[in-house]
């Protein structure tokens, strides 16, 4: 029996997926004065910088000591925080470079885009859907799955929240790690937690709590 070249190559990512393996670490909460929301960690992993759910202020912890430095008191300081390659205009769509990109059609919501580190691809998700990769240089996309606010853990790697809600408000929420092709995906915060908002680097992952509690976590990806 004869088997197609596209049957075989599928074959062969679902044996490189299985693997594949994730250890994670410990999970740390780092002391914050108040709540805080929307986690970006600094690319060395050793600080993280928090915003109020409003995105007021901008406040940098160090992941070791706990130490809180003030940066900004200024409203929408930490929306303003990580300067971004890739935009959303007043349309919700993707701008990257000046140009408009719509890889899933004008109709569609385009939210949470980054560009990966090495700057080939752009993670998105489309409103209603999921999260796709968007190939710069093919000018294609492929489906990650059915989560949101995804970030790069490195080239090859993002992580994301797979939340579910009542229609008012979020009722389950967890960090997940997933390959860049969707074909191999792993939750890594327990299911205690209601996390949300990931962000990663330097081999460590971020997130806030619904109630504004921020973790630090060790990933590894072993291939």
């Amino acid at each position: 029996m004869r088997i197609s070249m596209f049957v075989m190559s599928a074959l062969l990512s679902t044996a490189i997926a299985l693997a594949q393996t994730v250890a994670v670490g410990e999970m740390v909460r780092i002391s914050t004065n108040e709540p805080a929301f929307y986690p970006q960690l600094t690319a060395d992993g050793t600080s993280v910088l928090v915003t109020a759910q409003n995105y007021a202020g901008l406040v940098r912890v160090d992941v070791a000591t706990g130490k809180n430095e003030v940066l900004s008191t200024e409203a929408r300081a930490g929306r303003n925080a990580m300067p971004a390659a890739v935009a959303v205009n007043d349309k919700l769509q993707l701008v990257y470079n000046n140009e408009v990109l719509t890889p899933n059609g004008e109709q569609h919501r385009y939210l949470w885009p980054q560009l990966s580190p090495d700057g080939k691809r752009i993670a998105y998700t489309v409103s209603g859907r999921g999260t796709y990769v968007y190939d710069l240089a093919g000018r294609t996309t492929i489906f990650v799955g059915k989560v949101r606010a995804a970030r790069w853990y490195d080239d090859q790697w993002l992580v994301a929240m797979q939340d579910r809600d009542n229609g008012y408000e979020v009722t389950e929420s967890a960090i997940v790690l997933t390959n860049v092709d969707g074909t191999f995906s792993q939750t890594i915060t327990p299911a205690s937690v209601k996390a949300m908002y990931p962000t990663a680097a330097a081999g460590r992952v971020a997130f806030n709590t619904a109630e504004g509690e921020v973790y630090v976590m060790t990933v590894n990806i072993n291939q």
